[in-house]
């Protein structure tokens, strides 16, 4: 057996070759991060083989974000069994073989290779499929450009307590069209009070759809003109861009949301079945679970996810009472949380579970959590065979 461990970087990749027998490729040697780079590398592992005269070889690599899918899916597509490794196992296996405070790129190259060789039972790299890696990055984006947004909200919302808190009691939401419109146009309150009623009238009206107008202008510039807020025109100019943003971004999460709906639509329709899960959260769950096949069981989905309980055992004290390990994907975790949430609340076996759990005397989010792990498993079995949820009476 050929091992090779690579260490994975921006621009280039450290790799290390030994063979089962300790025949050693030389030292560590580095690649460019581009197809030159890896097809350099496909020719070593062939001169290797040669040399060992022994064509088995497993790869292993950390998994770290972007920087390694490029390199995975080239020697994944080349036919190598390649295994993704978890940092922290190898850190811990870096540290446990030497007293000595040494991380380079070389050395890491090593303990991954001797890692690989040590833990024969690590499982290959499985592709995800096209749809499941759409969704998981589009998901990803739509996750971004909704926290932006909120960035965006509450800063208006702080500037608008600064300049004219009393705008905030006119409409029911402060980010309604209407509402937006008119602190576009006008932003401040002095601006406003120079303004005729008519025409603030008319932009409310225009821009609500009928909803309000000449009466929400009146009381709006009776307001401007008593307000205590701060008053200084520049802050409409700040008001403005801000407006711009919340719209700009407000318009990219509904163009993500309609292409993962029509995804989860047309290829995981079975996920829009558990009740109260979304074309976000149902998004979530798939792109992050890629492959159901790559996991044996639902402990192991409920390990990817973080949801497995952590362990801790020294002598004769076993500790009875453990949080869950959150060394899964944070993305799938809260995916997974915001779906137990709704399920509780739309289904009546799920409800149930969730309320004995109540009446045991546990905290709300100690219930939820016992309803993400019954969660996990049924979302295991359905991709699994492929089957609708069903609610059980």
């Amino acid at each position: 057996m050929i091992y090779l461990g690579i260490d994975v970087a921006s621009k280039k990749h450290d790799c290390f070759m030994v063979s089962a027998d300790g025949v050693i490729y030389g030292d560590v040697f580095t690649i460019p991060n581009n197809r030159k780079g890896f097809e350099s590398l496909v020719d070593s592992i062939s001169c290797f083989i040669e040399i060992c005269k022994d064509e088995n070889i497993r790869i292993g690599l950390e998994s770290t974000g972007v920087y390694s899918n490029n390199i995975l899916n080239f020697l994944s597509k080349q036919g190598y069994q390649v295994s993704l490794i978890n940092p922290l196992l190898t850190n811990m296996d870096r540290k446990a073989t030497s007293v000595r405070k040494t991380k380079t790129d070389k050395v890491d190259a090593k303990a991954i290779c001797r890692f690989l060789s040590r833990n024969q039972d690590l499982e290959s790299y499985t592709p995800p499929s096209y749809h499941s890696q759409q969704l998981k990055t589009l998901s990803r984006c739509c996750k971004k450009v909704t926290k932006q947004l909120t960035r965006e909200k509450v800063a208006l919302y702080t500037l608008i307590v600064k300049v004219f808190p009393e705008y905030l009691n006119v409409f029911a939401s402060l980010y309604s069209k209407g509402s937006l419109a008119l602190l576009h146009k006008y932003g401040t309150p002095s601006i406003i009070v120079s303004t005729r009623v008519d025409a603030v009238g008319n932009l409310l009206n225009k821009a609500s759809k009928g909803h309000h107008g000449l009466t929400e202008a009146k009381k709006i510039k009776g307001l401007a003109q008593s307000t205590i807020g701060e008053q200084n025109d520049i802050y409409a100019f700040e008001i403005r861009l801000l407006i711009e943003r919340i719209r700009m971004l407000t318009n990219h999460k509904s163009e993500y949301e309609k292409q993962i709906t029509k995804l989860l639509k047309e290829h995981y329709a079975i996920i829009l079945s558990i009740p109260g899960v979304g074309p976000i959260t149902g998004g979530f769950i798939i792109g992050e679970i890629g492959n159901i096949n790559r996991f044996d069981s639902p402990d192991k989905l409920l390990a990817f996810a973080g949801l497995d309980p952590s362990v801790y055992q020294s002598g004769e004290y076993d500790a009875n009472k453990t949080s869950i390990s959150k060394r899964g994907s944070s993305y799938l975790r809260w995916a997974i949380h915001i779906a137990a949430t709704g399920i509780v609340r739309n289904d009546v076996t799920f409800s149930k579970y969730h309320q004995k759990k109540l009446k045991e005397g546990k905290h709300y989010y100690v219930a939820i959590g016992h309803v993400t792990k019954k969660l996990t498993r049924v979302i295991y079995s359905l991709l699994k065979y492929n089957k609708a949820f069903i609610p059980q009476v």
